[in-house]
């Protein structure tokens, strides 16, 4: 008996002190990667194995999280491509793994990963389609051909969740270059631009019809007495107000959550807020068009204005840094970063079903 029970403890003390170890090799990783974040010019690539180890185990560890993007921005750590190839592939779009991606592999890795993924296709599509590069949107636009216009519905998607990419589609349409099966979901992705510009342009090339049932809408005081079903309300919230607004932990973090949308506003205001959204801009989310002397521009509202970094969150949610020096111009936008077009993409019903829903949206009594 007292043998078995010494066996027993010599098992468990070394199956202790192994994991002490491995407690002990996590932290000393974690101290070097904190270290070497903090050092202003390391040199990662250059750097010892031993660095280099405890470095690839820590984003092991921690793959997409705050920790992981920042290491990996900062020393373009090739050897994590498959990681964000796969982050780029899960949960609807991934702007922040998808920039990085193209950052440190190029046009050639999303062209040949494009080539070959079939799991998770369509969010790497949408999370290629965040990056604000005429080279990745031109990687896009290789999949607008032949007949598979499901896909294609995704890539038009996908591509105008950027400005490079809303250009490129304005582009083709002129040249006539769009299916036609595809032109009016063009037009509708692009009248929910927060480029104003882009959506004066695409309602000339092409135009929305006047409702998307048919028809004009009754003026606000009609609507205002009609009353609608909140369920179904919620389905034209998911398809029209999801991108860009939170109702609880659901939706984009981009314009005003809703959560409480209920409380704030009457139901004629709440139909003034969607008709026309120029007439009541949120305090906090004036627009603005950030330009900078790498000629990427910039659309959103600004969240940190500091002495050397402006901060602005763009649509999709990311929040964006930019060194003042590179700036080269920034100009308030004069119309609401909400499309005025919304009305347009949905039948009056529609409208009124998702009125009814947001006026159950509101602050849970204790």
């Amino acid at each position: 008996m007292f043998r078995i029970s010494f066996k027993i403890c010599v098992i468990f003390l070394t199956a202790l002190v192994a994991f002490d170890s491995a407690r002990a090799d996590e932290a000393k990783d974690a101290l070097i990667v904190q270290t070497i974040l903090k050092l202003e010019s390391f040199d990662y690539q250059n750097s010892s194995s031993k660095v280099k180890g405890s470095v690839s185990r820590y984003l092991q560890k921690n793959v997409g999280t705050e920790e992981y993007y920042t290491l990996v921005k900062k020393f373009l750590i090739e050897e994590q491509l498959s990681n964000l190839k796969s982050l780029c592939s899960q949960n609807g779009s991934n702007s922040r793994a998808a920039d990085l991606l193209f950052t440190i592999g190029g046009k050639n890795v999303l062209a040949d990963t494009l080539k070959i993924i079939d799991e998770g296709r369509d969010n790497f599509i949408n999370s290629i389609g965040t990056v604000n590069d005429p080279e990745a949107v031109s990687i896009l636009q290789t999949l607008l051909s032949g007949d598979n216009y499901k896909e294609m519905r995704v890539v038009v998607g996908a591509m105008s969740k950027s400005p490079a990419g809303q250009e490129r589609l304005l582009d083709l349409c002129v040249k006539n270059k769009i299916p036609s099966q595809l032109k009016q979901d063009v037009s509708i992705l692009l009248s929910g631009s927060v480029d104003p510009n882009i959506r004066a342009r695409a309602a000339k090339i092409v135009p929305l019809p006047a409702t998307l049932g048919g028809g004009a809408l009754p003026p606000v005081n009609e609507l205002v007495s009609l009353r609608g079903d909140s369920k179904k309300g919620q389905l034209v919230y998911l398809r029209a107000c999801f991108t860009c607004h939170k109702v609880g932990e659901k939706g984009i973090d981009f314009g005003p959550a809703l959560s409480e949308i209920g409380n704030k506003l009457a139901r004629e205001a709440m139909y003034v807020s969607i008709i026309s959204p120029n007439q009541a801009i949120s305090f906090g989310y004036e627009g603005f068009t950030v330009k900078t002397k790498a000629g990427a521009t910039l659309i959103g509202y600004v969240v940190s204005d500091g002495d050397n970094e402006l901060a602005m969150k763009v649509p999709g949610g990311a929040v964006i840094s930019t060194d003042k020096s590179q700036i080269e111009s920034s100009v308030p936008l004069e119309v609401s970063l909400m499309p005025s077009g919304l009305v347009s993409t949905m039948t009056k019903d529609e409208l009124v079903n998702l009125v009814e829903y947001l006026m159950t949206l509101k602050k849970k009594s204790k």
